[in-house]
């Protein structure tokens, strides 16, 4: 049987001789980019417990433009996210490096990108990465990565103008007053179906929930349907004139979901690490703090994960 040298040694002679042929005039520059592709080291990438040790310093992925957990303002990132990234570096008693993660088409890519593969575009690969759904079909789709350490339970609420449609107003009102979603969100999808499609007519559609959000306190829409963290980051300092809270939502799959970390599943030890971290975070009431201290509600995991 052929040694594996002797295979690879077969396999780029076969393909020396097939590149040969095809292009004839090009063998020089082919050859030194196979050289060079095969001597370059790569960038950006993702390091183990130990090396991060070594080094003094863990990269952290945090989604861009994603307030209120990971935003610049007045060019500084700032955020739930951000501010969590930080206790996890000084916690392990590193240096941070706060990489923006822009978001692809869906949770899967986004791992791809920034825990374990990288974009194909280029950039630094993270060694952790925060805001990612702790769930389980989720874990199975993506068996190059671990999910850890849920920090927070989001929901979804719906916020009500009282003045308009009073309180405890349900889903029902929206067939006559007009609702704000963010586009192509879970919010959306819901309530462009829900009751028969009856709601569909005054569901108005914006780019981000903030959007939303501004159009509702301008009094161009009087409900707003997402996330209980970035309905409340979004109406800000308006919060009072509008009841925010969980509405009967038949239909709707998920209601509420968790949110946790993810890392390589090869550096496992890093994962237990951080997620400690991130438990004795909860169980203290420092993600508590740190929610209030960004105005918004705080929902904790079930006590079960960190007792």
């Amino acid at each position: 049987m052929k040694s594996f040298l002797q295979v690879l040694t077969y396999f780029y002679q076969s393909a020396m001789k097939q590149l040969i042929r095809l292009f004839p005039n090009h063998l020089i520059p082919i050859t030194s980019l196979l050289i060079l592709a095969c001597a370059s080291p790569q960038k950006g990438l993702a390091f183990s417990f130990d090396e991060i040790q070594e080094k003094g310093e863990i990269s952290i992925a945090v989604y861009r433009d994603f307030p209120p957990f990971s935003y610049k303002e007045k060019g500084k990132l700032k955020g739930v996210d951000v501010d969590i990234a930080k206790h996890i570096a000084k916690s392990l008693n590193v240096r941070l490096n706060l990489i923006e993660q822009t978001a692809d088409e869906n949770v899967d890519d986004d791992l791809r990108n920034a825990i374990w593969k990288g974009h194909y575009l280029g950039g630094q690969v993270a060694d952790i990465m925060l805001h990612v759904p702790y769930d389980s079909l989720l874990a199975k789709r993506n068996d190059l990565v671990v999910l850890f350490g849920p920090y927070y339970r989001e929901d979804m609420v719906l916020a009500r103008d009282i003045k308009k449609v009073g309180k405890d107003a349900t889903l029902a009102v929206y067939r006559f007053e007009n609702i704000g979603v963010e586009l192509d969100s879970l919010a959306d999808m819901y309530l462009s179906g829900a009751f028969g499609g009856s709601i569909r007519e005054k569901l108005l559609h914006y780019t981000t929930t903030y959007e939303a959000a501004a159009d509702m306190i301008k009094g161009k829409t009087f409900g707003l349907m997402g996330p209980r963290s970035i309905v409340e980051g979004a109406i800000g300092s308006h919060k009072k004139a509008y009841q925010i809270g969980k509405v009967p939502t038949p239909g709707l799959s998920k209601d509420n979901w968790l949110i946790g970390a993810a890392v390589k599943n090869t550096y496992r030890q890093l994962g237990y690490a951080v997620g400690d971290i991130l438990g004795e975070m909860v169980t203290s009431g420092q993600i508590k703090d740190i929610f209030k201290a960004h105005g918004l509600s705080y929902s904790p995991p079930p006590a079960s994960f960190y007792n």
